[in-house]
């Protein structure tokens, strides 16, 4: 059923408010002011102006303008929308809904329209005014969202709320309004981005609810979405800065699910280290959020992963790709998981310790993709995969195999001492989160000897290299330092975490965990994994540090034709040679300055990568 808003609005887009003269003036634009100001609203027009003040559009009903509005500060008003539940009391209490204990930021929103005998003859007009402290405070960007508060908040099909379909069949978890999907639970709603305090970016967008289980939350993670019927096919902004791409049909404001209570940036910390891995991540940036005028907190600003992100970064026919998301089942967002659940399936019957039967898998999954996917996984000790949270692609060209995208990472960082090899390879599990079936492909790659000493390589570097404690503690660093102005006031928002010291006291197990869990990875491998491969098989490189040259011992696993490329930290190619798989591969390193270098050796089957110091 089309909700009485929806169409509403689409009664509206049928008005001709096109019309010469049908333009309305403010006479201060969308911005950051330190004080209060009278504003003018003025029109070519001799229709009148109907202006609200709540967010919502003018109706007849509406007030006239006749004099200069006063624009004044709103930040000590009481709390509106603030305080209403977003959840039920029901939640499991780490994540229930708490009211703000202060009075939240808050900005004036102004909507002025055109009309003539009560009829609305011109589009709805625009701004919006941030005024004094705490507003003028806010370092990170902006984004406000405006929309109908029925939609958002109201019983019937408020999509924030637990509302009705709560009080209908009480849960828990589920149900909600907000657990609905479809288009009858999309609502219309204007989007502005604030960069450095201007206004850089402003559309009508459609949001929804985004996620799973992390819809609970009190503070809702949202999708938004550009559409044609709203006058814009995208939203052609450059929103991250580490991407090319300046055109997304979809973006997401993320809550960080499990994380929510803890750091706001689990998922971001392990994604940012997969950069360069042949694993695809999301973009981020953090950003505060207001809704309808009122601060709803820090969200992280994410891509989202369609159709839309493989066109954006790998191009071809959009409609030409399989992408699947494994939630306890296999489900296909895109094209087929067919071929996908038919290889899952012959591993029951296939023997990859012969090569012959690995190479049939290995032109199916990219390797590389997968281990560098599984490792990541088994670096943070989350506890909600392989079955769940797992996201592959591939395109309908010829030899396209399966890739790993990153998802998820929201309860990392929590168990120092999980056992994610006894996780990665159970059979005895037949519920969440690790089936049996979830975790075959791992179990039956690793009889394969091949597989088995390139996995543990990868896992080597993975640890001295990608996870080392001085590098993911410098990431947390980072992260912790663009959060931690804002950490306060979000936290007076949302009672989430309980205080500034236990954030920060997050940021030290973050860092802590960071220092203690690759050796316990390590020896878990050596565990679950003991002594079953031969030093013959591993590549071997010496010296290192190397100041004048090096040997490469490579083992007979490779084939002849061995790629050598010598990459900068910094991902600039410096050097690259064919090598053979003989013994004492000598490369001179005359024309390298000090510093520390990555090896990539590479033939059609194997890929590994290592690092190099030179000290001359």
């Amino acid at each position: 059923m089309i909700s009485f808003w929806k169409k509403t609005f689409w009664i509206f887009l049928l008005i001709p408010y096109f019309a010469n003269g049908q333009e309305i003036i403010f006479s201060a634009s969308s911005g950051f002011y330190s004080n209060d100001f009278e504003l003018e609203i003025s029109s070519p027009s001799n229709s009148q102006i109907r202006y609200t003040l709540d967010g919502n559009d003018p109706t007849a009903q509406s007030a006239i303008f006749t004099t200069p509005i006063l624009v004044e500060e709103r930040n000590s008003t009481p709390n509106s929308i603030s305080e209403i539940p977003t959840n039920p009391s029901t939640t499991f209490s780490e994540y229930v809904w708490k009211a703000p204990l202060v009075t939240i930021p808050k900005m004036r929103i102004i909507k002025a329209a055109l009309f003539n005998n009560n009829i609305r003859i011109s589009k709805v007009f625009c701004e919006e005014y941030f005024i004094g402290e705490p507003l003028n405070e806010i370092g990170m960007p902006i984004i406000s969202i405006i929309s109908d508060s029925a939609g958002l908040f109201g019983y019937e099909e408020g999509i924030y709320v637990p509302g009705k379909d709560y009080d209908n069949d009480p849960d828990i978890w589920q149900p909600g309004n907000y657990f609905n999907k479809g288009d009858d639970w999309e609502k219309v709603a204007g989007l502005s981005f604030y960069e450095n305090k201007n206004i850089a970016f402003r559309q009508n967008i459609s949001m929804r609810i985004h996620g799973g289980g992390s819809r609970v939350m009190p503070c809702k993670s949202i999708r938004l979405a550009a559409k044609n019927s709203l006058g814009n096919e995208y939203m052609e902004y450059p929103f991250f800065e580490d991407r090319s791409w300046e055109k997304y049909k979809r973006i997401l404001l993320r809550n960080s699910g499990q994380d929510f209570n803890r750091s706001l940036f689990a998922d971001v910390l392990i994604q940012s280290l997969l950069k360069n891995q042949n694993v695809d991540y999301q973009a981020s940036r953090q950003v505060v959020v207001f809704i309808n005028g009122s601060y709803w907190g820090i969200h992280n600003l994410r891509e989202k992963y369609d159709k839309y992100y493989f066109k954006n970064y790998h191009e071809g026919d959009l409609e030409a790709i399989d992408y699947m998301e494994i939630a306890m089942q296999f489900i296909a967002k895109e094209g087929s998981t067919e071929d996908y659940e038919l290889m899952n399936e012959s591993l029951l019957s296939l023997n990859l310790t012969t090569p012959e039967n690995y190479d049939i898998i290995s032109q199916q999954i990219d390797i590389e993709s997968f281990i560098n996917h599984h490792i990541s996984k088994v670096y943070g000790g989350g506890n909600d995969w392989a079955g769940n949270n797992e996201r592959a692609w591939r395109t309908h060209e010829a030899g396209s195999k399966w890739r790993w995208l990153a998802n998820d990472y929201d309860d990392t960082f929590m168990e120092l001492d999980k056992d994610s090899y006894l996780h990665a390879s159970r059979t005895d599990w037949v519920g969440w989160p690790n089936p049996e079936w979830s975790t075959r492909l791992f179990r039956t790659l690793m009889t394969n000897k091949s597989f088995a000493v390139r996995y543990k390589n990868q896992l080597k570097f993975h640890l001295e290299n990608t996870y080392s404690p001085a590098n993911v503690q410098l990431k947390i660093d980072s992260l912790a330092n663009i959060y931690r102005q804002e950490m306060p006031r979000h936290i007076d928002r949302w009672n989430y975490p309980n205080s500034m010291t236990e954030w920060e006291n997050t940021i030290e197990d973050f860092k802590y965990f960071a220092a203690e869990r690759p050796a316990l990875i390590w020896q878990s491998f050596l565990t679950h994994f003991p002594n079953i491969y031969e030093n013959s098989l591993e590549l071997k490189m010496s010296p290192n540090p190397a100041s004048d040259f090096i040997f490469l011992d490579l083992p007979k696993s490779w084939d002849g034709n061995v790629l050598l490329q010598v990459f900068q930290v910094d991902g600039k190619k410096v050097y690259e040679q064919h090598i053979s798989n003989k013994k004492q591969n000598e490369i001179p390193l005359i024309n390298f300055q000090n510093g520390i270098y990555l090896l990539v050796i590479s033939d059609e089957k194997q890929k590994e990568t290592h690092k190099l110091v030179i000290a001359k």
